[in-house]
């Protein structure tokens, strides 16, 4: 990406320059790895008055906890869409996950 523009991106190939654009109403900028839990601190700090603004809890997800790749900051949204308002599980996750492990080269 080369440019940021009113309703559209402007992109370059890697091998030739050739530039072109690519409508967009929006664009994330997924550019540090760096964890920004303020506003989860910020919030837990006024706790005391979540109550009258009908707020039952707070919960710090995806790369404002840990920086990682966006299938993981994708899966943290969901699960928590999934589990909103129920009991917290922690890591005892409902499914099993494959694990490999490379063998002697």
């Amino acid at each position: 990406m080369t440019a940021v523009q009113a309703g559209a991106v402007e992109v370059n190939c890697t091998y030739t320059d050739r530039r072109s654009q690519i409508a967009a109403d929006a664009v994330v900028m997924v550019a540090s790895r760096q964890g920004d839990d303020a506003l989860f601190n910020d919030l837990m700090a006024r706790q005391a008055e979540w109550a009258d603004a009908g707020i039952r809890s707070v919960k710090l997800i995806g790369d404002a906890s840990a920086p990682a790749p966006i299938a993981w900051a994708t899966y943290a949204g969901h699960r928590y869409a999934r589990e909103l308002d129920t009991a917290d599980i922690g890591d005892a996750l409902p499914f099993r996950r494959e694990v490999t492990e490379l063998g002697p080269l």
